[in-house]
């Protein structure tokens, strides 16, 4: 915490400075850490939905709708690196909508890793078009249940798309275990 004066107490930003790198190393050198990131977004996230549905003023619902305009337009282009920033920025917003400083600043100060993950995972699963329409899709269903006040059903949207994205990685480095599996007997056969 930092004092300024007249201006309060506040959380200084040296969270995100302190957890990024040392978890980007974690990344890169266990792959269980990436689902435990993963696990640790849905739970935040579905809570952060779940506030958001309950407390979001009109404006920052406004906001989250004009983010996911901007997701349908980039989708349309196919535009993979527009909108997998624009997915970060969509999932912060939430996060900004649930009034909840703690969880905020938590979240800014991975903002990073998930601006990082979120091009990783869309890096993976935009090798298909119907898994792009599926995570628009299921944005577009986080979208709907926070302008129904459904806290509940945000909620489940959340943890149902982070889920997705959680199989769809893991489907992807079954692949990549099987595909280097296949070269080595093709490899073996071709030395015989």
């Amino acid at each position: 915490m930092e004092t300024r004066a007249s201006a309060g107490v506040y959380i200084a930003d040296v969270l995100g400075s302190a957890f990024s790198p040392a978890l980007m190393r974690l990344f890169a050198t266990h792959d269980e850490a990436v689902f435990d990131y993963l696990s640790f977004r849905r739970d935040l996230e579905g809570l952060a939905a779940e506030r958001a549905a309950r407390f979001a003023s009109e404006t920052d619902l406004e906001v989250i709708a004009a983010i996911l305009a901007k997701m349908e337009k980039a989708h349309d282009k196919a535009s993979g690196k527009e909108e997998a920033a624009l997915d970060a920025e969509f999932h912060l917003a939430i996060i900004e909508a649930a009034h909840n400083t703690i969880m905020l600043h938590m979240m800014r100060s991975m903002f990073t890793l998930l601006r990082e993950g979120v091009f990783y995972n869309r890096q993976i699963m935009f090798q298909q078009r119907t898994t792009r329409d599926n995570l628009l899709a299921q944005h577009r269903a986080i979208y709907s249940a926070l302008i129904d006040r459904d806290p509940l059903g945000a909620r489940q949207a959340v943890e149902d798309h982070l889920t997705y994205v959680e199989t769809c990685l893991s489907d992807h480095r079954l692949a990549l275990r099987n595909e280097a599996i296949a070269r080595r007997r093709l490899d073996h056969e071709r030395e015989r």
